[in-house]
């Protein structure tokens, strides 16, 4: 019998035999194999893959190879999450390294051959050279050797295809240092607020929300139509590019829509408008703030005497000591918010003012503002010349509109001709960087293009591709479908910015445009908004006007004597150093322009783009050279 300390016992009883089999009791160690730790089984798994290693020589060979190759990875890996760190960490340059002497940052590439373009490194400076002995590539850039406070050290700085450098030899014996500006106070810095007093925006006219009553009633509801799938913000996702077209169905209904606003809208408002003047749409923003400041600075310097009207979205109106600085140079200010507000209340519709996006704003305020004759300027639109002679040019005398051509080739898509007919489509586009309109005389044009911006999901991409997506188009494309004459400057544009070392053709940052005779007037700062991160000394400031393709190297002397001064960009400049908290104390958003040297420019080429209007004389000489635009 089983003793008590001994597991249960079963006995079976077959034919002639008795089998006794000891059961485990619930819970106990027996039937179990014994527990081993996982430091004996690690120990178990090396001995194992010692003994495969030293005796199968392609298992060796395989593991080698694997290990190398995930070792590679891991460094890679722990590189790149590295500098994403370092990239993402601020704004300003970063520590330098200790392994350099004279040249702390090493070499800055520039992303384009301009020695002083945008930098290849948008974020944040490398901060750490893998030698400071090293010669530097044959591309653009230059030697950041040191940097504080207040003054930035640099060397070598070089285009394209030039022979490379050794940064740690350049800073030593060359060095190069730019001045900065101090810091703007705590009190320029900080956010402004709109200003609340009243009287500080100039409200709409009784007759003028009566109009807009008018028109928010004639757009009806969105089109509600469905375009092709692709948007044509990208040449590679360009609906057109792919052939593909609206609907029969989608056609019909909009061609319906622009018929019925036709017969809806109302005429043109005697009692709303009158006077000339000049409109601007600003915005708080540092792509918008010192824009405006530095247009309506520009407009004064010119001797233009014109009132101004200056609009802003809902929200972002200047402070009230801002304000009065405004009116003493002659400008209004409006709030694109008053127009919704009062349409919204009087019709419970505000489709006339409603806006999507910023390329909605300026038909707003030219059809809205309270002047019959309006010269509508972009906030980045820096004159040369009053302005005014324009109203009293024979072009506009004739048309009582002024349009200006911009770089390309007409664009549109080939359902624009199937919704309003093929009068509609041009050979060549418009800049909408100005224009000149009398109100009464182009009233039917007006709201029709008026009404192409309330459906600007329609008919901006009906009217032109990626090479300026939005409202540029509406007002010619609504002249032609009336097949109404309007006046076009007969000067093409000119491409204006910066020598780029590669190229015999410019990087151009600007595009400027021309009176009826030729001379220049208006300096349109496309790329490269005006801002206030400029150096102290005039000798590290970086010109953006050196060049052009239809003045070559002669531009400067031919915008010095359109503006009727010794040195235009030295005014430009003088006036963003003194000027620069006052229009806009926001600290930098990116390191480079901290710097002692700058402002670091943009640009672009015209022949990297397809579709280029080639029977503009600005690229007559190119042509002649032989190249070939597509």
């Amino acid at each position: 019998r089983a003793r008590d300390r001994d597991p249960p016992v079963a006995v079976l009883v077959g034919s002639g035999s008795v089998d006794v089999c000891w059961v485990p009791a619930m819970g106990s160690d027996y039937g179990k194999r014994p527990s081993r730790g996982g430091a004996w089984r690690a120990r178990g798994m090396a001995r194992s893959l010692y003994v495969r290693l030293v005796t199968d020589t392609k298992f060796a060979t395989r593991a080698l190879v694997i290990a190398v190759v995930t070792l590679a990875l891991c460094s890679f890996g722990a590189r790149q999450a590295y500098e994403t760190v370092e990239r993402f960490s601020g704004v300003r340059v970063g520590p330098p390294t200790q392994r350099c002497g004279a040249s702390k940052y090493g070499f800055l590439r520039a992303n384009s051959c301009h020695p002083f373009s945008l930098p290849a490194q948008m974020k944040r400076v490398d901060a750490h050279p893998k030698r400071c002995g090293r010669f530097t590539h044959t591309t653009a850039g230059f030697c950041l050797c040191d940097d504080d406070e207040s003054a930035t050290v640099i060397a070598a700085p070089k285009g394209c295809g030039t022979e490379p450098v050794m940064c740690e030899k350049a800073c030593k014996q060359n060095p190069i240092v730019g001045r900065k500006l101090p810091a703007c106070s705590p009190e320029d810095a900080k956010r402004r607020e709109p200003c609340a007093r009243r009287g500080a925006t100039t409200t709409p006219s009784k007759e003028i929300i009566a109009l807009l009553d008018e028109l928010a009633r004639a757009m009806g509801e969105p089109l509600g139509v469905k375009m092709p799938p692709g948007s044509r913000r990208d040449l590679y996702t360009d609906f057109v590019m792919y052939g593909r077209r609206m609907s029969e169905e989608a056609v019909r209904e909009t061609r319906r829509r622009v018929d019925l606003f036709k017969k809806n809208a109302p005429a043109y408002p005697e009692r709303a408008f009158t006077g000339r003047g000049i409109v601007i749409v600003g915005g708080n923003s540092p792509k918008f703030q010192t824009s405006y400041w530095v247009a309506i600075h520009a407009l004064r310097r010119a001797g233009c005497a014109l009132p101004i009207q200056l609009w802003f979205p809902e929200g972002e109106s200047p402070d009230c000591e801002r304000a009065d600085e405004l009116r003493r140079m002659g400008v209004t200010i409006h709030s694109f918010g008053d127009l919704v507000d009062e349409t919204s209340a009087s019709s419970g519709a505000h489709a006339a003012a409603a806006m999507t996006n910023r390329f909605m704003y300026k038909i707003v305020a030219l059809v809205f503002s309270s002047f019959q004759e309006v010269l509508l300027m972009d906030s980045d639109n820096i004159v040369l010349r009053d302005p005014n002679s324009l109203f009293n040019s024979e072009l506009y005398s004739d048309h009582g509109s002024i349009l200006w051509m911009d770089f390309w080739r007409g664009s549109a898509a080939p359902d624009l001709a199937s919704v309003l007919g093929y009068d509609a489509r041009a050979n060549h586009t418009h800049e909408s960087g100005q224009m000149v309109m009398d109100k009464k005389r182009t009233w039917e044009a007006l709201r029709l293009a008026l009404f192409f911006n309330a459906h600007s999901d329609v008919f901006y991409p009906l009217t032109v591709n990626y090479m300026g997506l939005g409202d540029k188009e509406i007002v010619s494309t609504a002249f032609l479908h009336l097949r109404a004459a309007y006046g076009v400057a007969p000067h093409g544009p000119d491409h204006v910015g910066v020598r780029d070392h590669d190229r015999a053709e410019t990087l151009g940052n600007t595009m400027m445009q021309h009176d009826m005779d030729g001379t220049p007037m208006f300096l349109h700062a496309n790329l490269g908004k005006p801002m206030g991160f400029v150096p102290a000394d005039r000798t590290t400031y970086v010109r953006r006007w050196q060049i052009s393709n239809g003045r070559g190297l002669d531009l400067p002397r031919v915008v010095n004597d359109a503006a009727g001064v010794e040195d235009f960009e030295m005014w430009y400049y003088d006036l963003l150093k003194r000027k620069r908290c006052w229009f806009d104390g926001r600290p930098a958003k990116h390191w480079y322009h901290t710097l002692g040297f700058g402002p670091f420019v943009e640009g672009f080429h015209v022949s990297d783009h397809y579709n280029v209007n080639d029977e503009l004389q600005s690229f007559r000489a190119m042509v002649d050279a032989g190249i070939v635009f597509g």
